[in-house]
């Protein structure tokens, strides 16, 4: 929800620090004074208010809208905070991926229901089918996830490994070519033309001389194409 009132255009930093105090119990009258002597809080109220100051009444409408959000926020974060730590933990505590463990734990249930089934399928034994269905297909889903993940690590590590193998690969290349004497030449001798360091770098990679190169680039260039040759038709 979007707030228009005069805390509520206050930057968000005046608005945390407020909300801290508040939630520390300090007196309304202290933080609307304290607010209204902020120059941040005087700019604000300048430009949108026509300077008129923050009250005490404003505050009351703020401890019952955004600072009422704000507990509600914290208390999402904590709860956030809380389970990201309990997920480390029974992580560290089992081995393998904890929902395969969750997996074995539902195959178990299942196995307790069926063993002291008589055959009949009362209500209470198709609600407890029903619940254990719900719950397999949740899990299938989060395997399902795992899964993927872990695809998705070993791609990322055999592209790890293909590249430093490449790079590997291109160090002997580069080692075995640099013993070449007409390779060390061709880069250091340093009384060689432009000219003839471009040549000798070219017949290294098989490449035909530049000159030849040239000669042919232009021959295609002014090559009639097939429908000049046959008149147009």
């Amino acid at each position: 929800m979007t707030r228009n009132g005069k805390i509520a255009r206050l930057p968000r930093e005046m608005r945390e620090q407020l909300n801290r105090r508040l939630q520390d119990g300090e007196p309304g009258n202290r933080l609307v004074e304290w607010l209204n002597g902020l120059p941040g809080t005087q700019r604000v109220l300048s430009e949108e208010f026509q300077g008129r100051e923050i009250s005490e009444q404003n505050l009351s409408e703020w401890k019952h809208g955004g600072y009422r959000d704000w507990l509600a926020r914290q208390e999402t974060l904590a709860h956030a905070r809380e389970l990201a730590g309990e997920a480390v933990e029974l992580t560290e505590a089992v081995e393998g991926s904890l929902t395969d463990h969750l997996a074995v734990v539902l195959s178990a249930r299942y196995a307790q229901l069926v063993a002291g089934w008589n055959g009949e399928t009362s209500e209470e034994f198709r609600r407890k089918a029903r619940v254990l269905r719900t719950l397999c297909q949740d899990i299938v889903e989060l395997r399902r996830g795992d899964h993927s993940a872990a695809r998705l690590k070993l791609e990322q590590e055999r592209l790890a490994e293909a590249r430093d193998w490449t790079e590997e690969e291109l160090v002997e290349h580069f080692q075995r070519w640099a013993q070449n004497s007409s390779v060390r030449d061709c880069l250091c001798g340093k009384h060689l033309a432009p000219e003839e360091r471009e040549a000798r770098l070219r017949a290294i990679f098989g490449l035909k001389p530049k000159e030849q190169t040239d000669v042919e680039a232009k021959s295609d260039s002014i090559k009639p194409n097939q429908t000049e040759i046959s008149g147009g038709t």
